[in-house]
């Protein structure tokens, strides 16, 4: 029995075997995990009491499921209680090995306790309908192994030799089937790579592959370490950075290729600096380069061997619109272009409405988002209103039609509806009001909070946490126009918004550089790779700056992203992500690869004559870089980005004008002061920000939270998420503080306290000339870098 994750490599080990045995191929079965369960199933599941012609419910199906019961609860299918995020905690909970009735004794309040008893009707309807869900799947298959002994002996007969692929992405229902399977005989074979488990967040459990040889006593570990993809200078640049893990095998890649190119290091003034920089390599790398003879020409690379990768889908924006300015083909794998994204173009929709009273399709877009209950009829009965006629032959403006409908003066609107019509005319008035008086990142602040955007994507959980950073992501775009008057700014914003979507529709083309996340790279390899964002508190995450296993797993993803680069590897960062961000610090992962296999590709920009107009290049890079190595955060006067005598001093006119409105302005959380409860983060997608908890961290359930259950020998154990506030350093006396003119007030390893971003630890701080600058990790937000004077921050 061969078993592996997808359809796609089950087909490719058959196609191999079959080349290399022939016809005895056919003797070996194959497939997935849930595949092989479903045979099982069908065919001995009645010993177990499951009907033989049971239906198997795909997402769509269990929603149809969850969205029936809301409806005879009169619960709206959004926010908290939105199907997928319902139906994520009940998968969470299935795969913990709990029943409905264990969630109820483990909920804590009142929309805990309500996704408990949708999980008991859900059992319940599936039981009813002869269904099984994906989950149900692998833990009836578990459960028909070791309740029905005489079946269990039949296939252990039947299958004498067990072989398992991607072993380090098991999780503990498939770890115990295989266990199951492999009792007896113990002829069992997995391949893994620990330095590849990536995908905890959906249930994978390291530990499955790190502890093999304990629970397989007699196994004999074969190490994989010769590489036929990658460059040594690559091979040893990932083994930089997950050799620092503690949980991992110890085993070091090589191969035959000797050498490799240096790995470049750019460091970009802000995203967009970050994104045009890797435009102009590609351009490089696409065109023939010469060298000292027609031999030693370099051919021209494919925009088809290019890959672009980046922690979190939010990166993509910048680096789209780079692309697009170059003209450059571009395949975005496994997300939605940026402005296609349906709270950019909701947002941009608002934008349009304040601009103009007859953008009927703007209107329209914006009327019920956040859902307002109006309906389908309404919008027809204000279409209607708004058509041409004799006495206005070119319509009545649809801003107007929905004032007059809100005054009740258009027949047919219900009340409700006539009620929530007037709450958006009002809205749209306000707004107004302010066009000419506020600069335009902080016309989107009042657009988020004053229509609802902000607080109903704080209510979808982790899915909207997602949703939310690319909101953010547009709020930094409208920081490039802070230079021009704001109504100027808003039309120039609007303008160029719109045809960078337009852009978007560019014809496919075969040979396009490939633009995707590192866990959706895993597998994956290109001639060129470049890794962009690598910035603390972005990559890592910031919720694995207070949480060692997460931090481990970040460093695991590195390693999976080095590694699909064949030839050639290039690193960028940005100290700034956008408008109201405070200066960040490079990631430590920059740190950790030997400093032989870089080279700072700051001083080779074509701009400028020999050093970047940020500072030194490579000389204060390295220093910095020392800091960061030696444990110290990026100690002042050691080439720290942002200070005089580091790689990054700023020196574009509206920067003044950036900081008057407080460097660290831009919060990477969703929470509003009155969304205290509920479940944040039913979906632990790595690239989805978590928002801070608002209780005691003992009181949650792993399912509700996102959180894989930890403990030893696979039982079940609380643990603590990394947002939590005792990851954070133990707090010590201290004697009272005394302010010294002259000297640093904040001492790095501060604990401190902000009004908005919540609890930190002061990183490091540094003396401006009329301030201290303070660069803080905060807990579940990330790094910031505050004015002290303004920040009001409290030691505690």
């Amino acid at each position: 029995l061969a078993v592996t994750f997808t359809n796609k490599a089950a087909a490719e080990m058959r196609a191999r075997l079959e080349e290399m045995i022939g016809e005895r191929s056919r003797d070996v079965a194959m497939g997935t995990f849930h595949s092989l369960c479903v045979r099982m199933l069908r065919r001995d599941g009645e010993a177990i009491g499951l009907p033989r012609e049971f239906a198997i419910y795909d997402a769509d199906d269990q929603a149809r499921v969850i969205k029936g019961f809301l409806k005879e609860d009169d619960l709206p299918a959004t926010g908290s209680t939105k199907p997928g995020l319902i139906l994520g905690a009940i998968s969470r909970a299935k795969n913990d090995g709990l029943t409905p009735d264990q969630m109820e004794d483990q909920a804590v309040t009142h929309h805990e306790r309500l996704i408990a008893g949708l999980a008991r009707r859900y059992a319940a309807e599936l039981k009813r309908l002869e269904a099984l869900d994906f989950d149900d799947l692998l833990i009836e298959g578990l459960r028909l192994l070791q309740e029905a002994p005489a079946v269990a002996e039949r296939y252990r007969t039947k299958w004498q030799y067990l072989h398992v692929d991607e072993y380090q992405d098991t999780n503990r229902i498939q770890y115990a089937w295989i266990r199951e399977l492999a009792a007896g005989h113990g002829n069992l074979c997995v391949v893994g790579d620990d330095d590849q488990s990536i995908y905890s967040w959906r249930g994978a459990d390291i530990r499955n592959i790190l502890d093999f040889e304990r629970d397989w006593p007699k196994a004999e570990v074969i190490a994989l370490e010769q590489n036929y993809r990658s460059t040594q200078s690559i091979l040893d640049a990932a083994h930089g950075v997950v050799s620092n893990n503690r949980g991992r095998k110890a085993k070091k890649l090589w191969t035959d290729q000797s050498g490799g190119l240096p790995i470049p290091v750019y460091g970009g003034f802000d995203a967009e600096d970050e994104a045009a920089w890797i435009v102009r390599r590609l351009e490089e790398h696409a065109a023939p380069r010469q060298g000292r003879g027609d031999s030693d020409a370099e051919p021209a690379e494919s925009y088809g061997g290019m890959a672009i990768l980046y922690r979190t889908n939010a990166q993509s924006r910048a680096i789209e619109e780079a692309l697009l300015r170059a003209s450059i083909p571009y395949q975005l794998i496994g997300g939605t272009r940026f402005y296609q994204r349906r709270e950019v173009k909701d947002a941009l929709a608002w934008l349009r409405v304040l601009r103009s009273d007859t953008d009927r399709i703007s209107y329209e877009r914006i009327i019920n988002v956040p859902p307002r209950g109006i309906g389908e009829k309404t919008v027809e009965l204000l279409r209607e209103a708004a058509a041409p006629r004799s006495d206005a032959p070119d319509g009545v403006p649809f801003g107007r039609v929905i004032a007059a409908a809100g005054r009740g003066e258009v027949l047919g609107a219900a009340p409700k509806a006539r009620k929530a019509l007037a709450e958006v005319d009002g809205m749209i008035s306000r707004l107004r009001g302010r066009l000419a008086l506020i600069e335009l990142p902080e016309l989107l602040d009042a657009v988020y909070s004053e229509t609802g955007l902000r607080a109903h994507l704080a209510s979808e959980g982790i899915d909207g946490e997602e949703r939310w950073a690319n909101l953010l992501e547009l709020r930094g775009i409208a920081g490039r126009f802070l230079e021009l008057e704001p109504l100027d700014a808003l039309d120039r914003f609007i303008e160029e918004t719109a045809l960078v979507a337009d852009q978007d529709s560019i014809e496919d083309e075969s040979e396009r550089v490939t633009l995707i996340t590192m866990h959706a790279a895993k597998g994956l390899e290109w001639p060129t790779v470049f890794i962009s964002g690598l910035t603390e508190g972005l990559f890592p995450h910031s919720r694995a700056l207070m949480d060692e296993e997460q931090m481990e797993e970040e460093r695991r993803l590195c390693y999976v992203g080095i590694t699909r680069a064949k030839r050639r590897l290039t690193l960028t960062y940005a100290i700034r992500r956008g408008w109201g961000d405070g200066e960040g610090v490079p990631s430590r992962f920059l740190a950790e690869i030997p400093d032989e296999l870089l080279e700072v590709a700051n001083d080779e920009d074509p701009r400028t004559d020999g050093t970047t107009r940020f500072g030194r290049g490579v000389a204060g890079y390295r220093s910095a870089r020392s800091g960061f190595a030696s444990g110290e955060a990026w100690r002042e006067g050691s080439g720290r980005p942002g200070t005089p005598d580091g790689p990054f001093s700023p020196g574009r006119d509206v920067e003044a004008k950036r900081r008057a409105y407080g460097a660290g302005a831009r919060s990477g959380s969703l929470r509003t002061p009155d969304h205290d409860d509920g479940v944040d983060a039913p979906f632990a997608d790595p690239d989805h920000e978590e928002p801070p908890l608002t209780r005691p961290i003992g009181r949650i359930p792993p399912w509700a939270t996102g959180r894989r259950a930890e403990g030893g020998d696979h039982e079940r154990a609380g643990t603590t998420p990394p947002h939590d506030e005792s990851a954070l350093p133990e707090r010590t006396r201290r004697p009272a503080r005394v302010r010294i003119p002259g000297e640093r007030y904040f001492r790095d390893g501060d604990r401190v306290q902000h009004a908005h971003f919540g609890t930190g630890v002061v990183v490091t701080s540094k003396l401006t000339r009329s301030d201290e600058e303070v660069t803080i990790a905060f807990v579940g937000v990330g790094v910031k870098t505050l004015a002290a004077s303004l920040a009001n921050l409290e030691i505690v």
